[in-house]
């Protein structure tokens, strides 16, 4: 009987946490639409999600990379601000928790608010992603700013022979506020900095 009480908790807890539910839909491979193919043989796909009027993006690329180190890069926030080179305008804050990997990122946006955000750090198999956070968690490190709590992404491979691999990086987020148009445009960018700056650091790393 606990442990049937202890499941209906967790399932509750889960269901009511809009970005677990925007992560189910993110790897959901149903409904990706082929966007832009890249002179480096990135492929970009896009999916509307409807219910909260938001667009994913998804790149993919084949790569002779060990992706388990693209993976352990993605974990290691203290080393953001190095590694996310074309993202200067972003300043990744490593937070102390015993409860996993946490960092804050305040986002430098001109004409615009500056924004910034929580973010927690998660691995599963093949597989590493981040969620926003609750922005009540950390209200000490809040600071000026629009702060976000809509959004999630995560990095996935898929071994293709011995040497090669996909390498996958996806993400959904929101700006209330901001037009979608906005939003999208950031998001893409985001998505293809981030992307491109850890596959050359991973690859620095590969051949090491």
């Amino acid at each position: 009987m606990l442990k049937f009480l202890l499941f209906i908790f967790f399932t509750f807890i889960f269901a009511s946490n809009p970005n677990n539910q925007l992560l189910d839909f993110l790897y959901d491979e149903n409904g990706w639409v082929l966007n832009k193919k890249l002179e480096d043989g990135s492929t970009i796909y896009v999916k509307d999600n409807e219910n909260v009027s938001l667009q994913a993006i998804k790149i993919s690329r084949d790569i002779k990379i060990n992706p388990l180190i693209i993976l352990d890069i993605i974990k290691d926030v203290k080393n953001y601000n190095a590694i996310l080179k074309s993202s200067s305008n972003v300043l990744t804050t490593p937070i102390f928790s015993d409860n996993g990997i946490v960092a804050k990122q305040y986002i430098s946006v001109p004409i615009l608010s500056d924004l910034y955000y929580f973010f927690k750090i998660y691995q599963s198999n093949n597989r590493v992603y981040w969620l926003l956070e609750n922005l009540d968690q950390y209200k000490e490190y809040h600071t000026d700013g629009h702060a976000l709590s809509i959004g999630c992404g995560g990095w996935d491979y898929k071994k293709l022979d011995d040497e090669n691999y996909t390498i996958n990086y996806r993400l959904i987020f929101d700006i209330d506020g901001y037009p979608n148009w906005v939003v999208n445009y950031i998001n893409y960018y985001s998505l293809l900095n981030v992307y491109n700056d850890v596959i050359n650091a991973a690859s620095k790393k590969n051949f090491k």
